[in-house]
């Protein structure tokens, strides 16, 4: 398979947006910051469009631009954390792409949100009190749609350097065996 795309998934918080500049800029390719596009095309932060929308009406702009960005080749998209969770989005990812997973754990995932932008509990889906047993619930639930990645790594201990350079070993690895099978 020619992979003409990276898809980054994975849970908030596991390094995503951070890492997906870095590797278009390896690739020399361009880089799609899927919940920076969603805010972008709505005018709107993402708790803003939870409140206005509802979750539903999120997750339907999400695919929009999901399939949107699936069309354009040469590009590395960071998806947000719930976008696996329409079978449509991962048919989108498929069709041409390379799926990375970044994984850690729940309690890096609380620092990690804590650290980039205060109170984790302002997130729309961790809203409610105990954002720590919400990481654990949601990651629980989309976990067996994360394991269907074409590669996982864990992001707890790593730089997003590191991260970066075991994602492109991957994606180069995968993409030359692929081109020695065609």
């Amino acid at each position: 398979m020619n992979y003409e795309q990276v898809w980054l998934i994975g849970f908030s918080g596991t390094g995503k947006s951070r890492l997906v500049r870095a590797l278009a800029a390896a690739l020399d390719w361009d880089a799609v910051d899927l919940d920076k596009l969603i805010e972008e095309r709505a005018a709107d932060t993402i708790p803003a469009i939870f409140r206005g929308r509802g979750e539903a009406g999120f997750r339907a702009l999400e695919s929009e631009l999901l399939e949107e960005v699936a069309q354009r080749s040469r590009v590395v998209i960071a998806t947000g954390g719930g976008a696996v969770l329409a079978a449509s989005n991962r048919e989108a990812m498929r069709r041409r792409g390379f799926i990375a997973c970044l994984d850690a754990r729940p309690e890096t995932i609380l620092e990690r949100l804590q650290k980039s932008g205060g109170d984790a509990s302002e997130r729309p889906l961790l809203q409610g009190g105990d954002a720590l047993g919400r990481i654990v619930e949601l990651k629980a639930a989309r976990q067996a749609l994360y394991r269907q990645a074409d590669f996982i790594i864990q992001t707890d201990d790593m730089t997003p350097d590191q991260v970066t350079h075991q994602v492109l070993l991957a994606f180069r690895e995968r993409t030359a065996v692929a081109g020695s099978t065609a």
